[in-house]
């Protein structure tokens, strides 16, 4: 296979490249692990319920600020890098990234004009919310403290997150610069910088500062956080630029856009848009307080960091492969569509089925005063999950740019506000909780559908056979084992709570090997993927294989 002009010589192949990117991803997983549960859980613990729904709420707000100041650019930066690299040379793909920077920072003073014209809508909204809170989750001296902060500082709560966007929009970008050029060992080291930065300053500013200032401070880490991964990541990006330098440049770079990308950006911010609100950000804006918010971004916490510790391989992988095998570089789409979904149910299935069980005795151990969040891990659970294994034929429909199939499952996602208006009366956060997963699901559904009929996919139903069977008796023993745990009495102390782990910890172990030894029993992987799996430097393969 011939290297086509943006690379060097000498340069890795394609399946190198990809191998290389799935292995660093990897070798990050204990250190996005360590950092994901010691800055959640210490979180959890230490701020009050409605101190924590508070800052819950103020984030999906900035949350859904970035939706639309991103315009889609993020998603589609990783197809179009590579591509204007290619036919233009680094003036071209440089031309590219000034262009969406300028497009993003308009948005941006347009958004904060917006802001400040309704302020005193947005204040009002928040205290409504902290009102209804119960002092179970914050005191009532507390709770007019906060009522009487909002509305001395709404003005400066806007400035704060007109500043966070401000960063997020040089984060997102060159984030996705990274992605494009799989440079996994170093998107993974800033994102580590970028998860586990923001909760350890939460968390200082809990222990060291008085109260008197405990807000401002946690907020204020809202914008140091970020500012320094983002500090990290034009540092890393700057160096790369030295690779990128030595690339031939062709006379005329081209048009200032490529072909065919607005129309993917607004694809994109579609798919944004629909994501937001299919999430608990847009969920967060039914709960009727602050403790309801708490709840709710407990549950998700939990699940989500479980998620993105077993989904580490696949990151940033999938719509550069696609790109690049659409390109001829090597591989089928078939293939490496196949190759994807069954590492990945052989990841997501066992695991998420081992969260729902162990949820209700983690909980109780180590967050008793989230107990009740364990419910909505068996919503969330199969909700996400799931959707994460539909997502990666939607990766591939954007890469083919069938991008009408992707417009109908972005726009069948909406249905998730009318489902959380329709539940949330009856089920509470529960049912609003159900409401975003079930959206998600349906839009997942459809995109993995209309993949088999427009471009050949195919799920590898034998082997989504065997790893059902598997975990089915991995559930087992996991469930019996987990009912012989003594119960912890409510008032039960750090210590005694911190004795109970080392039996979870066994219970877990104890439904891996079992996993492992069913799966050999059911036939194990495929031939192809045996091979496959034994040319990475994956820890553990050899069980699998």
């Amino acid at each position: 296979m011939a290297a086509d002009s943006t690379t060097p010589p000498g340069a890795p192949t394609l399946a190198a490249q990809v191998s290389r990117a799935v292995v660093w991803n990897t070798l990050f997983v204990p250190l996005r692990l360590v950092a994901n549960v010691i800055a959640t859980l210490l979180k959890l613990s230490v701020l009050l319920p409605g101190s924590y729904g508070f800052l819950a709420i103020f984030s999906s707000f900035n949350n859904g600020l970035g939706t639309a100041i991103d315009l889609g650019t993020s998603r589609a930066l990783p197809k179009y890098i590579p591509e204007t690299l290619r036919s233009g040379g680094p003036r071209a793909m440089r031309r590219l990234l000034r262009a969406v920077f300028s497009a993003q920072l308009a948005v941006l003073a347009l958004v904060g004009l917006a802001l400040f014209i309704f302020r005193t809508t947005y204040a009002t909204r928040l205290n409504q919310q902290i009102s209804a809170t119960p002092e179970t989750a914050l005191t009532a001296l507390a709770r007019g403290e906060l009522i009487s902060y909002v509305n001395q500082h709404s003005g400066a709560l806007i400035v704060l997150a007109l500043a966070m966007q401000l960063i997020s929009i040089f984060y997102d970008v060159l984030m996705a610069y990274l992605s494009s050029f799989f440079k996994q060992r170093a998107w993974n080291g800033v994102d580590i910088a970028a998860q586990l930065l923001p909760n350890l300053l939460t968390i200082s500013a809990v222990l060291l500062l008085p109260p008197a200032i405990m807000l401002d401070g946690l907020l204020a880490t809202m914008v140091l956080a970020p500012g320094i991964a983002t500090s990290m990541l034009v540092w890393t990006v700057l160096r790369h630029q030295r690779e990128v330098d030595t690339l031939p440049q062709p006379e005329q770079p081209g048009p200032l856009l490529p072909p065919g990308f607005v129309r993917y950006c607004g694809v994109s911010l579609l798919m944004n848009a629909s994501d937001f609100v299919a999430s608990a950000g847009f969920a967060i804006l039914f709960a009727r307080d602050l403790a309801d918010a708490a709840l709710l971004f407990a549950g998700v916490s939990i699940v989500k960091m479980v998620l993105s510790y077993l989904y580490t391989p696949m990151v940033g992988v999938q719509v550069p492969l696609f790109t690049r095998v659409r390109a001829g570089e090597g591989g089928t789409l078939l293939g490496a569509y196949q190759s994807l979904i069954r590492l990945q149910l052989l990841l997501l299935v066992p695991g998420g089925v081992g969260l729902m069980l162990l949820a209700q005795p983690v909980f109780a151990t180590l967050l008793p005063q989230y107990t009740d969040a364990s419910a909505l891990v068996w919503v969330l659970v199969p909700c996400l999950f799931l959707e994460s294994l539909l997502t990666t034929a939607h990766n591939a429909l954007i890469v083919y740019e069938r991008l009408r199939a992707v417009v109908i499952a972005r726009v069948i996602a909406l249905i998730a506000a009318p489902l959380a208006l329709l539940l949330a009366p009856s089920f509470g956060i529960v049912g609003v909780t159900l409401a975003f997963g079930l959206a998600r699901v349906a839009a997942g559904l459809w995109v993995t559908a209309r993949g088999v009929d427009l471009l050949g996919l195919r799920w590898p139903w034998r082997f989504t056979l065997q790893v059902l069977l598997a975990t089915g008796a991995m559930a087992a023993v996991v469930a019996g084992l987990a009912l012989l745990l003594p119960p912890l009495p409510a008032d039960a102390n750090l210590v005694a709570r911190l004795l109970t782990l080392p039996l979870l910890f066994g219970i877990a172990s104890v439904g891996g090997l079992t996993l492992l030894g069913a799966l050999r029993l059911t036939g194990g992987l495929d031939p192809a993927d045996k091979a496959q799996l034994l040319k990475l430097k994956l820890p553990g393969k050899k069980w699998l294989t």
